[in-house]
Order: structure tokens, then C-alpha cells, then sequence
């Protein structure tokens, strides 16, 4: 008979074993637990608690706060939890499983506003794992009866030892679960998927991201690679096998990309990277990640179009520039040959009629004209990019002829004219008419300058010297200056600090110098105004 009953007691064990067992959340094992432990002992209250913190376990008592713990349950339901101190003591510090008698008013476990006023047996029992206590088990009954015999006691640490390594097993499944869902979460945010494919089978398996980024079932796998096959587009797949083929062939690292058609005909554009190594079966296996990149090459098409409407834009605004510039260069000759023009008149209309004079006058005009065409090729040629015209020149004699062609200009500003020329300059290999045009525009800035003085001369010096291979040409004026902050800024094309200019004639200026291997810069002159500086070689490089 006895026999028959530890039979039937280590049925209800095992059974209770299996009970907890199956169980794979906090919720579901803390119920189990607790039927079970209430059926086999005929406690009428039970309650658990649970914490991966030893804080909280080591302050589990009335004043701990409820919200601290990671899990709470009881049975009843509507219980709350009381662990005296000294309770906690024996069974959290010292891992004593703990029987005891107390008045009513000792209950650990009790009813919300309903206290029970007849004696208690309480059994609380900590939930051990790996020699550390992870949580607690309270037990309690009414009555003079004792039904936490050794024999129950004995039989609960086992349930509690089930338990607690159920616990921590639920406690490893959803860290793992946690982990997976960051991983699948930031497959979704960066757009890529996992993949492993067996290059002697030809099957592939995948993380959900990739099942997304190749349009793929969910309930197929492993992945036939005629399916992966047909989601490649039909240009794109020659070049895949053929990088494939190679790949495995040498076993190197593998990096290819092309589209991929979904079956409602949507185009992504994917890369796929990956290493090879040897599988669980022994087969080699490539292991990598496919990245949906759609949205960076839609990007890269983006600033490609950008950049090509920026090079129509500088296209049209070189246009504007050699218009520009044709126009602010060809001033000079234009107002020399009308006044050529009506000089002619004057002496045509004379009686005697002036011949010679008038003779003059068109001869003038054909040189002046001559003139005007020879700024306009040279302007387009250099925003065209057409190559320089190098001769040997002498660089005094062409400065000097800006200054002449610029004389009724400089007369009518009041201008004083200084020249200092260094004669013993050679003759300099250069593109005679853009470097005239440089100092022209040089000396028109100085006159223009100097337009508001008032109260002393308006002077304008011009200085060339030698030094080493290097020559130097300088246009001073007595002007009001250049703010320091524009000193470089008035260099920049369509930047300018006049009223009615273009901005347009001291960035040619830098340009022709800069192709001619040489530096404009800008000073402050020695007494007032500004000095502008340009150095070329004698000699161009061959």
C-alpha cells in the first residue's frame, strides 16, 4: 500500500515536472508553478517573485517598491506581497528554505483589505540557479495543521529547482528573442539581408529582409536557385554568373550588383557581398549580405543630374561671361573709332576739303577696328579653352600702347600718368593681345578709382621689373582702396564693387595670367588707393 502511494506521489512529480516544463514565459511558468506547488501541498496562498537584479531580491520586503520588480505573481490573484526583513534574510542571503508558524497578522501573502485571524504555516523557498537565488516562492495555509511536512518541503525545493531553471531558460529565450528582433529591426532600417548559399546544392537560406529584398515566400526554404534565378533581371544575370563562377573558383571574397524584378514588376537595384567557407555538411558555402541600395543610386542619379544641369548652368554662364567681357573690352576700340569716325566727317566736310587728315582718321578707324577683333578672339578663345597664342613681344611697348589707347580716358578723369619701366626687360614670350587686355583692365579699374577724389592728385603709376626668369607689371592708383574683406572676393566672376559693372573683367584677368603660368594679386598702394600686380615668365615651358 505504501508502495502504491510514492507511485502515485512521484506520478503527480513527474507530472508537475512536465507541467512546468512545457511552460516558455515568466507568466505561464509562475502559474504552473504555483498549481502546482498549491495542489501537492494544500496551501491556500502562494505568490512568486522574480528579478534578474540582486538588488531587488536583497530588498524585497514591504518598502520595496512593487514597480522595481521585474516580475510579480500570486494565487490568489488579488494579493500583494509582504516579505519581512528577517524572512528575507534567511531565505535571499543565507538560501534557507524556511518553515514557520505566525498569526494571522504575519502573512506575507494577503488578501487586499481582508486579514486572516487564525494561525498560518508559511514555507518560503528561494529559486535557485547556478548557486544564485533568482527569485522566491511563498507558501502559506490556515489552520493548526502543518502541511509543510519535510517531506512537502522536500518535494517543493524540487518543483522550485524546475522552476528556476525553467526561468532562466525563458530568461535566455527572450534575451535571444530581444537580440532577433534588433537584428530583423535593423535588417528593416539599413535595407540588407543575411544569406548562406550551398554552391554544391545550389540552395540558399536567408534572414526575412533578404526574403523581402528578392520578393520570396516565407515558407520557402531553403530557396531553389531557379527561384532566386528568376527574380534577377534578364540583363543583369550573364554578368552575376559570370562573377559567381569566378568567385568560387578562386574562393576569393565575392561583390556584385545588379536589379532584381519583383513579381509585380518592381525594380530594385542590390548589391550582394559575401565569403566562402565550409558548411556543416562539408560543402564550400558563400555566407554574406544582400543591400537593397535603390534609394542610393536613385540618389546618385540625382546629384548626377544635378551635376549636369550645374555644367548647363556654367555652360550658359561662360556664354554670359565671353559676352561680358567682349562687351567691357571693346569699349576702348569702339569709342576710338567713332571718334575717328566724326573726325573724318570734320574734314571731309572742310572747303577745301582735308584729305590727308581724313586719310588719317580712316586709318584710325582700321586700326582701332583691328583691334576690337583681335579682343574678341582672344576673349573666346580663352573661355573656349583654345590654345594660347605665344609670341615674343616686348612687354614695356605693349603696356605703353594701353596707356596711349587709353589716353582720352585718363584726360578726361584728370588722371596724372607715371610710367616706370625697367629697359633693360627682354622681350617676353606671352600672347601679346590678352595680356593688353590685362593691363587695360587694370588701368581702367585705377581710372575709375579714382573718380570720387577730391582734395589731391589722381595718379596713376605704372612700373615693370625684372627678376630672374620672371618679369612684374604694376598698376598703382590714389584712390579710395579695396575693403580688406574684398581683396579676394573681387577676383570671383560676377562680383564686383560697382554699381554698373559686370564683375567680369578681373577674374579673365587671373585666368589669363593663371594660363600663363603666372600670380595677380592686390596690394594697398604706399600713400592711398590700391596696387594690382601681375608676374609672367620670359619663357614659356616647352
Amino acid at each position: 500500500m505504501k508502495l502504491g502511494n510514492e507511485t502515485r506521489e512521484l506520478e503527480l512529480i513527474a507530472k508537475a515536472f512536465q507541467s512546468i516544463s512545457r511552460e516558455s514565459s515568466y507568466q505561464g511558468l509562475a502559474r504552473a508553478l504555483l498549481e502546482e506547488a498549491t495542489r501537492y501541498s494544500g496551501a491556500a496562498k502562494g505568490g512568486i517573485l522574480l528579478s534578474g537584479q540582486r538588488e531587488l531580491l536583497d530588498k524585497a520586503d514591504a518598502s520595496f517598491p512593487r514597480e522595481r520588480a521585474s516580475f510579480f505573481a500570486s494565487f490568489p490573484p488579488n494579493v500583494e506581497v509582504r516579505l519581512p526583513a528577517e524572512l528575507a534574510e534567511r531565505v535571499l542571503d543565507r538560501k534557507e528554505a524556511v518553515v514557520r508558524q505566525a498569526c494571522g497578522g504575519g502573512s506575507a501573502l494577503v488578501d487586499l483589505g481582508k486579514q486572516p485571524s487564525r494561525k498560518i504555516s508559511q514555507l518560503c523557498l528561494p529559486l535557485m540557479h547556478l548557486e544564485r537565488a533568482i527569485g522566491v516562492l511563498f507558501l502559506e495555509s490556515e489552520g493548526e495543521q502543518q502541511r509543510f511536512t519535510p517531506r512537502c518541503v522536500w518535494v517543493m525545493s524540487m518543483l522550485a529547482s524546475q522552476a528556476a531553471v525553467s526561468f532562466e531558460s525563458v530568461r535566455l529565450f527572450e534575451a535571444l528573442r530581444e537580440t532577433n528582433m534588433w537584428m530583423i529591426k535593423g535588417q528593416q532600417i539599413g535595407g540588407m539581408g543575411s544569406y548562406r548559399w550551398n554552391t554544391r546544392t545550389l540552395l540558399s537560406r536567408g534572414s526575412r529582409e533578404c526574403y523581402r529584398i528578392l520578393d520570396l515566400d516565407l515558407d520557402v526554404s531553403p530557396v531553389p536557385f531557379e527561384m532566386f534565378k528568376s527574380r534577377v533581371h534578364p540583363e543583369d544575370y550573364p554578368a552575376l554568373e559570370q562573377a559567381l563562377t569566378e568567385a568560387i573558383s578562386t574562393k576569393s571574397p565575392f561583390t556584385h550588383e545588379y536589379r532584381v524584378v519583383h513579381r509585380d514588376g518592381k525594380t530594385l537595384h542590390v548589391v550582394a557581398v559575401g565569403q566562402f567557407d565550409d558548411g556543416p555538411s562539408g560543402d564550400l558555402e558563400l555566407e554574406g549580405i544582400i543591400t537593397d541600395i535603390t534609394q542610393r543610386k536613385a540618389a546618385e542619379q540625382a546629384l548626377a543630374d544635378a551635376r549636369n544641369e550645374l555644367a548647363r548652368a556654367s555652360g550658359l554662364a561662360s556664354l554670359g561671361e565671353l559676352a561680358g567681357s567682349i562687351v567691357h573690352e571693346i569699349y576702348q576700340p569702339l569709342t576710338g573709332m567713332i571718334m575717328s569716325a566724326e573726325a573724318c566727317l570734320r574734314w571731309l566736310g572742310r572747303d577745301p576739303i582735308e584729305p590727308v587728315d581724313a586719310r588719317k582718321s580712316v586709318t584710325r578707324i582700321i586700326e582701332q577696328a583691328r583691334r576690337a577683333a583681335e579682343v574678341v578672339t582672344a576673349v573666346r578663345s580663352l573661355v573656349q579653352g583654345t590654345q594660347v597664342q605665344f609670341s615674343e613681344f616686348d612687354i614695356n611697348e605693349a603696356v605703353a600702347e594701353v596707356l596711349l589707347l587709353s589716353k582720352r580716358e585718363i584726360e578726361r578723369a584728370g588722371v596724372i600718368v607715371r610710367t616706370d619701366f625697367d629697359r633693360s626687360l627682354s622681350r617676353i614670350e606671352a600672347d601679346r593681345v590678352q595680356i593688353q587686355q590685362v593691363a587695360l583692365n587694370l588701368v581702367r579699374n585705377a581710372i575709375e578709382a579714382m573718380a570720387a577724389v577730391e582734395g589731391r592728385n589722381r595718379i596713376l603709376t605704372v612700373r615693370s621689373r625684372a627678376a630672374d626668369d620672371m618679369i612684374s607689371v604694376a598698376v598703382a592708383d590714389t584712390g579710395v582702396g579695396i575693403h580688406p574683406a574684398n581683396k579676394e572676393r573681387i577676383f570671383e566672376t560676377l562680383y564686383t564693387t560697382k554699381g554698373a559693372g559686370l564683375g567680369l573683367g578681373l577674374s579673365i584677368c587671373r585666368k589669363i595670367v593663371s594660363l600663363h603660368g603666372g600670380r595677380l594679386w592686390v596690394e594697398e598702394n604706399e600713400t592711398y588707393g590700391t596696387k594690382f600686380i601681375f608676374v609672367l615668365r620670359l619663357r614659356q615651358s616647352p
